[in-house]
């Protein structure tokens, strides 16, 4: 029986006790932290390995354990050879004594690999402690023999033992199941093995694979099925199904219910947010507010062999539960469960945002991830906001002028000669609205780091201050902004900007182009498979997704494209002629809505051009119009849902790329039209021209990359509202001059290009087509 484990996880697992407290301690901030090793590297030269990779195999009771990890580093010295566990710290020096056991431990563990693999008798540790402050280092030497070190590794797999049989146990079982698993349909939709076996070839060569396929294909299970089937021929370890939305979500455990109801025998997780999940009556994660937080850690071992040994689908109700029983943090035990699933489905946070990724899996990769990205098209904004972020002058004016002046004189005077820096800078760069450089700005980086010192000493020290709380927030997001920081490349901009209604100053990174960092993260995958049925046109996904070099699949819609109309009616909706179009666009509403009785959605650019032409269709027609409110949370939008059923006949007013133009199942008669007013294009903004001009420098059509296809790719979403299953049948009536263009039509998604647009310019001609359209479908469904 095979377990795989890293040193770290080995460690934390049979060591860790006590409770949880993400209360602001003296724990050195990551950014330095690194800085603080990449010091030490430079010290000791040539003879000095950093990050230096280990890993062993040992069988104890028929369980053979893989473990490995990289060491901090390795030091070669003339009496032998010496491993380096480097800890970065705020404390005083001499206030440490070298007696932390779990910083021995996984040097103990490293200095065990190298010695059994060199055969060496003896084997020094150095536990070296890095001041922060000034870089400088204490550190602690022991020598230890071979048989100390045999002795202490073998004891923690001992510790281990007990829980690794019941991973070794599933494990087996596992590979068992999925060998006999077959796909859980009798047969496959069209285009539906196409897509399943594309992507277990993606797997089993190592590719990344993009897939444009219409819905109702079946694209989750069709890609969670081959996936796990890559587990069980090992050719991979973990899946990482990836989603943007919470329905996304639910799908994929959809199909893992489904699969398990087959024979399969897996451990699954969904992770949910840690705002949702706790059962605290507030998200204070410290022993003093949470009775969870209170020896945690003394309790979760056994809460892990509880809910592993018994469960399979750990979801949101799963794991409340087990944490309930056990008195543990819902939230820190799934991310501990994760260590242990073969199937974890996942926010993209979790894999790809600099400041929230799933560290355990990823700053050590040692095994075989795929990564299943649903939705694909919306990673494309959601890694632009991962990686960018902006201050503004005034929150540091106002944080200075609130703080105690005689106790607080070196944290006031950082605060504002930070705020001084957006002036120095406004007025550097020519005193512009909206400047931006492709070089980052760099006179804000040393002011931050100044500011980061008196501030972590007053967050240990300080917390009854009444402005304890935005000091905390302002500490977190200089960190997280230096740690994006880290990654600016080509794709990245700095942009000093002036708010007149404001009146305030912003400074700002900007990932425009996520191309590069996305590409360096699939690095961590054996296979990564983006999907969607919006991924039109694919050159410009594959181009701004980072993944160029992968195998593309286009499928047909699989029901009958008779079932749904495609109409087009050339009405001009650019911004310069909307108002004069609110008349037409009124009439062309009304005469949809009326031509059958049913649901209908009436997608708009903006919320403020819906309430333009609401406002005036309901001065001149009687129809009942339901309306999206501008903010709706979860319970408003189903409340909004469940007026659309079968015998209904409403008719809503949404935006267009708002909540109800995607991941949205309206099936049957609960819609039976879509119309969508215009091509959806962002509006013009500053943000949107810095896209254009950036990849008009690369040689490609900016403003496609800037406007074209994002609002394309929204109009494709609302589109795909209507037919949702082989049942469904309806119209999808396309309203905007542009839509009949050479250029718009050759931009179609595949499904979409075979079935042909008919132009309906006055009514009569719509009047026609549409009773023709539903006399065909009643026609065919009586037969």
């Amino acid at each position: 029986m095979l377990v795989r484990i890293s040193v770290r996880n080995l460690i934390e697992f049979v060591m860790r006790s006590g409770d949880i407290d993400n209360r602001f301690r003296d724990n050195a901030r990551m950014i330095e932290g690194i800085r603080a090793h990449q010091a030490i590297h430079k010290k000791y030269g040539d003879n000095y390995k950093s990050e230096y990779s280990l890993k062993n195999t040992t069988v104890i009771e028929d369980v053979e354990f893989k473990v490995e990890g990289r060491a901090d580093g390795l030091l070669k010295e003339k009496d032998g050879c010496v491993i380096d566990e480097i800890k970065s710290t705020t404390r005083l020096l001499t206030e440490i004594d070298g007696s932390n056991k779990l910083h021995w431990a996984q040097a103990m563990c490293y200095a065990y690999f190298y010695a059994i693999d060199n055969n060496l008798d003896t084997m020094g540790i150095s536990l070296t402690y890095v001041s922060i402050e000034d870089y400088s280092t204490k550190i602690f030497k022991e020598y230890f023999s071979f048989e100390q070190l045999e002795k202490f590794y073998y004891d923690l797999l001992n510790e281990y033992l007990n829980f690794s049989k019941i991973l070794a146990k599933n494990k087996v079982k596992r590979d068992n199941s999925i060998k006999k698993l077959d796909f859980p349909y009798k047969e496959y939709r069209k285009g539906q093995r196409r897509l399943a076996v594309a992507v277990y070839t993606a797997i089993l060569d190592s590719k990344k694979l993009f897939v444009d396929a219409p819905t109702g294909i079946g694209k989750t299970i069709s890609t969670v099925f081959p996936s796990i089937k890559s587990i069980g021929e090992d050719l991979s370890d973990k899946i990482f199904y990836l989603t943007s939305k919470n329905t996304q979500s639910k799908e994929a455990l959809k199909s893992i219910n489904i699969l398990e109801s087959q024979g399969l025998f897996i451990k699954s997780l969904s992770i949910t947010s840690k705002e949702k999940i706790c059962l605290n009556d507030e998200v204070k994660c410290n022993p003093v507010d949470c009775p969870f937080a209170r020896g945690h850690f003394d309790r979760v071992n056994d809460c892990l062999k509880d809910i592993i040994d018994n469960e399979t689908v750990m979801d949101f109700n799963t794991i409340t539960s087990y944490a309930e029983k056990h008195r543990v943090c819902p939230f820190e035990l799934e991310l501990d469960i994760s260590s242990y699933a073969d199937f974890i489905i996942c926010d993209y946070n979790y894999v790809f945002n600099p400041n929230t990724y799933l560290k355990r899996f990823f700053d050590e990769v040692i095994d075989r991830y795929v990564f299943l990205i649903d939705e694909s098209h919306n990673l494309v904004e959601r890694a632009r906001d991962m990686y960018s972020f902006s201050f503004t002058d005034r929150r540091f004016s106002e944080l200075a002028s609130k703080l105690n002046k005689k106790k607080y004189k070196k944290i006031i005077k950082y605060l504002e000669q930070i705020a001084d820096t957006f002036e120095i800078i406004y007025n550097k760069y020519g005193k512009k609205l909206y400047y931006y450089q492709e070089n980052h700005i760099e006179e804000f980086d040393n002011k931050f780091i100044k500011l980061l010192k008196p501030l972590q000493k007053y967050l240990v020290e300080e917390r009854e201050d009444e402005n304890y709380d935005d000091l905390l927030n302002l500490y977190f997001d200089i960190n997280k902004f230096l740690k994006i920081q880290e990654f600016y490349n080509k794709g990245f901009y700095s942009i000093i900007s002036y708010d007149e209604d404001m009146d305030e100053k912003i400074f700002e990174i900007k990932c425009i182009d996520p191309s590069l960092v996305l590409a360096d993260t699939y690095k961590n995958a054996r296979s990564v498979v983006f999907f969607s049925a919006t991924l039109s046109p694919m050159i410009y996904f594959t181009k701004i997704l980072g993944a160029e070099d992968s195998l593309k699949l286009r499928l047909d819609m699989p029901f009958n494209e008779n079932n749904f109309a495609l109409f087009n009616r050339e009405i001009s909706t650019r911004y310069k002629d909307r108002n004069n179009n609110i008349v037409y666009i009124s009439e062309t509403i009304n005469n949809f809505i009326n031509s059958k009785k049913g649901n209908y959605f009436i997608f708009f650019p903006s919320y403020s051009y819906l309430e333009d032409i609401y406002g005036y269709y309901k001065s001149r027609f009687d129809d009942e119009i339901i309306i999206q409110d501008r903010f709706m949370n979860e319970k408003e939008t189903n409340k909004f849902l469940k007026k659309f059923n079968k015998d209904s006949a409403k008719t809503a007013f949404v935006v267009l790329g708002g909540i109800f133009s995607e991941g949205i199942d309206l099936l049957g008669d609960r819609l039976i039209g879509a119309m969508i007013i215009s091509v959806g294009m962002p509006g013009v903004s500053n943000e949107r021209n810095l896209i254009k001009s950036h990849f008009d420098k690369k040689g490609l059509n900016g403003f496609d990359y800037a406007y074209t296809y994002p609002g394309l790719n929204k109009v494709y979403q609302a589109a795909g509202r209507v037919i949702r299953s082989n049942n469904d049948k309806g119209i999808i009536y396309l309203v905007d001059d542009r839509f009949n263009q050479y250029k718009y039509k050759n931009l179609y998604p595949k499904h979409r290009k075979n079935k042909g647009l008919k132009i309906v310019n006055e009514k009569e001609e719509f009047d026609i087509q549409a009773e023709g359209f539903w006399e065909d479908v009643i026609e065919k469904k009586e037969k």
